[in-house]
């Protein structure tokens, strides 16, 4: 996919101090303090995150997120509240033909029952069907994750189902329930009022 030079990533507002700010390479080492502050409880849903998880592999993360997000193949964003990282979402690779995507998450212990993640969430489906012209976007989490899952119930989505032992999760597989957004669906929530 070609750079679009006419509208690079920009800066999401969300709400007051709250922002999702996409990743750039000069990122990495506050990704990862957050990260390693929260190993442990991340690794219990997350794939990604290895017990050999690094600066290097940060920093190796965000020069791929910024060269993807310039791209705009994927975006991944940072949450900043007050200027500070305290999480991460973004869209997963964007299938262009059928105009679709699926979302990812995580937000350090320290920030959870705040509405931060659903504030952010919501910010991030009104810029995917506006800026990206995507007509679906997924969210897929985990079953059992509870505070995963409550996040696109508030936000209106529609759980469409199940698919087992799809994700392999360090030592065993793990099922995700599918939840999906549709943009004419969307037009009908006020995402301004969710919180």
């Amino acid at each position: 996919m070609e750079r679009n030079p006419v509208n690079p990533p920009r800066v999401i507002p969300v709400r007051g101090d709250l922002a999702l700010f996409p990743v750039v390479t000069q990122d990495a080492e506050e990704i990862y303090v957050q990260v390693d502050r929260n190993r442990q409880r991340l690794r219990e849903w997350l794939p990604w995150l290895s017990d050999g998880y690094s600066l290097t592999e940060a920093k190796e993360f965000a020069t791929r997120c910024q060269r993807d997000n310039a791209d705009r193949v994927s975006l991944t964003t940072c949450i900043r509240l007050e200027g500070r990282i305290c999480g991460a979402i973004g869209l997963h690779r964007i299938d262009r033909l059928h105009r679709n995507t699926s979302i990812g998450y995580w937000l350090a212990e320290e920030y959870q029952g705040r509405g931060i993640m659903t504030a952010a969430c919501a910010a991030l489906v009104t810029h995917a069907f506006h800026e990206y012209g995507l007509h679906r976007v997924e969210i897929r989490c985990a079953t059992g994750n509870d505070r995963s899952r409550a996040i696109p119930l508030r936000l209106g989505f529609t759980e469409e189902g199940v698919l087992h032992e799809v994700e392999w999760l360090y030592d065993h597989w793990v099922d995700l329930r599918v939840f999906a957004m549709l943009e004419r669906n969307w037009r009908a929530v006020d995402p301004a009022g969710i919180s």
